[in-house]
């Protein structure tokens, strides 16, 4: 079986130590909508929910019904959300083999609460590192100093991406991988993980 905790662990770094990844165009089920108390908060929990399960009924491939051509028993991806101000764009990386088709299947066979759509996405070039539990202001203000005092310059200082490794609803023991954008077109950093 696939995990990408063993197999994609630079990717999805679980160190306090600031790390590098440059992740290119994959495909993502998606949902987006605001939220005020953030990861408490109903609106964003709901949708987070419904991408969860369809990824996880894609993930069942074949015993759910599904037709998935060279389909490989993994484990579904984290949740992450893409975070500006109290707007939200959840993600959840979905492998190489699921395609728009076994998407529409899966959409077909679940009971959803919620609108989640697939799309093509590219990360591009991001600076992370890892907390627990609820992701603070202060703590993103914090990282993106530290990118521009080392030299890089953000992409977009008002977003974040936040990767929920343990899964939600999140605890204060919970790790979150948190994630800033950086233009990596001038100065060129070192990447823990191409993908």
């Amino acid at each position: 079986m696939f995990d990408w905790e063993d197999r994609e662990q630079a990717e999805y770094s679980r160190s306090t130590h600031i790390s590098f990844v440059e992740l290119t165009k994959r495909s993502y089920l998606t949902a987006s909508g605001t939220a005020p108390k953030r990861t408490v908060d109903p609106t964003f929990f709901a949708k987070a929910a419904a991408v969860t399960k369809l990824a996880q009924l894609i993930s069942e491939g074949p015993k759910a019904g599904i037709e998935v051509p060279g389909f490989k028993d993994y484990r579904p991806y984290p949740v992450q959300a893409v975070w500006h101000g109290d707007d939200f764009k959840i993600w959840l990386k979905q492998p190489l083999f699921i395609n728009e088709t076994i998407y529409n299947q899966a959409v077909n066979q679940a009971s959803l609460s919620e609108l989640v759509n697939f799309e093509q996405l590219s990360e591009g070039t991001e600076m992370q590192t890892s907390f627990s539990g609820a992701v603070t202001a202060t703590q993103v203000d914090g990282l993106q100093e530290e990118a521009k005092e080392v030299g890089y310059q953000l992409v977009d200082s008002g977003s974040h991406r936040e990767v929920y490794l343990d899964g939600l609803p999140l605890t204060d023991d919970k790790q979150v991988l948190v994630r800033i954008p950086i233009d990596a077109t001038g100065k060129r950093p070192p990447l823990a993980a191409v993908n």
